[in-house]
């Protein structure tokens, strides 16, 4: 028998006498063969770094507190196993099964978890930066506080995952599963987000500034007072998602669609809408100053209180909108249809208008308006014409 694997033997021995007797060997060095049964060991607080375990039996092991950087993981079985406080960092655990695995503050920075089923596992406050998780299954599994800057999660599904207040800063997630996850106070800035699933997604109060949602899908997603300035959100689905008091300052969305969205007390300020489908949409007391709508169908929506200053509106259908109370000062209407709006108690003062416009402000609700003295005695002429 060649010396190299009487070697192997005895350190096989050594890990087990140290799971009956649960000594500890956070100093030894050891780089034992690969498919090895350790199932229900206990390895805790020993130093595995570089150790080759490729489709080893870890099921149910004890390795709270052990040095696993470097290691090589590739699928190997770590189903119920308990990784508590343990590092990962740049391992390999590539096609690995840590179904309801314990993670909790583990650090698996640069780790390589591509296609590794993490489904039901506890991460809490686990470090996971830079990690590349593409097309992992982590479904159902709570990752409350980790941190995933900087991570990759092309097409990883986190569906149903516990999600909150994550810090996922610049993370890939492009045509990434996350329906009906928790992700609120979540720090997405900056994150790619492309195509998407989101459906039903509670991202309430987190922060998706300057991130990318092109053709994402977030219908009845939750964005309470989420922070999606500079987004971009083109083309995105956000059918029947609430958005009420979320800040979008210059976020673009040109042809997104936001069919009976809930944008009440939102700010819109300076956002690109050319496009968007808003239909049954609900903007009361949202704020929309300094925006460009070009040919926006808002015909019957909810805008009492909404602000509109400085406001660019062309080929804007409004007749029969509800836009009592509010503000559109400064505003320029350009071919804009306000047949049967309800204007009562607007601000219209100083708006610039062309003669299409001009004749549907004649047809609408204009009881208790501030009206400019030209736009007041332009609508008399009307009048002594007709």
């Amino acid at each position: 028998m060649r010396i190299d694997s009487l070697v192997r033997i005895a350190l096989c021995a050594l890990i087990a006498m140290n799971c009956v007797l649960g000594a500890g060997f956070a100093e030894l060095d050891i780089n034992i063969d690969d498919r090895v049964n350790l199932s229900y060991a206990n390895l805790s607080a020993m130093d595995l770094a570089g150790a080759h375990l490729n489709q080893s039996d870890l099921q149910g092991c004890n390795l709270n507190g052990s040095n696993l950087d470097g290691a090589y993981l590739r699928s190997a079985w770590l189903m119920a196993s308990h990784l508590n406080g343990s590092t990962l960092e740049n391992a390999d655990l590539t096609g690995a099964v840590l179904t309801e695995a314990d993670l909790t503050g583990a650090d698996l920075t640069g780790a390589n978890l591509i296609r590794v089923q993490m489904s039901k596992a506890k991460l809490n406050g686990a470090r996971i930066v830079k990690a590349d998780l593409t097309e992992a299954d982590i479904s159902d599994s709570d990752l409350s506080d980790a941190d995933l800057t900087d991570a990759r999660l092309f097409r990883t599904d986190l569906s149903g995952a516990k999600l909150k207040g994550i810090y996922l800063t610049s993370a890939n997630m492009i045509g990434a599963h996350i329906s009906w996850a928790d992700m609120s106070v979540a720090y997405l800035s900056q994150g790619q987000f492309s195509r998407a699933e989101l459906y039903s997604t509670n991202l309430s109060g987190s922060d998706l500034s300057d991130a990318d949602f092109t053709r994402a899908y977030l219908m009845r997603s939750n964005l309470t007072g989420a922070n999606i300035d500079w987004a971009d959100m083109a083309y995105a689905d956000l059918t029947e998602a609430v958005l009420t008091g979320a800040s979008l300052k210059s976020a673009k969305m040109p042809y997104s669609d936001l069919t009976k969205a809930n944008f009440t007390g939102a700010d819109l300020s300076e956002a690109y809408l050319d496009g968007a489908i808003l239909a049954g949409a609900t903007l009361r007391n949202a704020k929309l100053d300094r925006v460009n709508l070009r040919e926006v169908d808002l015909r019957g929506l909810e805008m009492g209180g909404a602000s509109l200053k400085n406001s660019v509106l062309t080929g804007v259908f409004m007749a029969m909108t509800d836009l009592a109370g509010a503000d559109l000062r400064d505003a320029t209407l350009v071919q804009v249809e306000m047949t049967g709006a309800n204007l009562s108690s607007a601000n219209l003062e100083r708006i610039k208008y062309d003669q299409f416009t001009l004749q549907s402000l004649s047809r609408a609700e204009l009881d208790g308006a501030k009206i400019s003295e030209d736009l007041r005695s332009d609508l008399k002429s009307l009048q002594r014409a007709a």
